[in-house]
């Protein structure tokens, strides 16, 4: 009974941590963007953050650094760039 307990409590904590985090992109697409930059010559991408984020460096202002993410896989933890 008590190991039921507590692997449903690490499961639990573990769901709401991701949660709680947001949705990101995967690692795959990320590299993808870095190699489009690396092609681009752009110098003000801030990968140290998640390019979904909309923080620094991705925000829509100035526009060209602008991504469009969509946000609704696997119960909203992952995003994926379409645009």
């Amino acid at each position: 009974m008590f190991h039921r307990l507590l692997f449903l409590s690490l499961t639990a904590l573990a769901f709401i941590s991701a949660l709680a985090s947001g949705a990101i992109l995967p690692e795959n697409e990320v590299q993808a963007l870095k190699d489009i930059a690396h092609t681009l010559g752009k110098k003000d991408w801030n990968f140290s953050v998640d390019p979904c984020s909309g923080e620094e460096g991705w925000a829509e202002i100035p526009e060209e650094n602008a991504v469009t993410c969509n946000c609704s896989f696997s119960n909203g933890t992952v995003c994926h760039v379409f645009r």
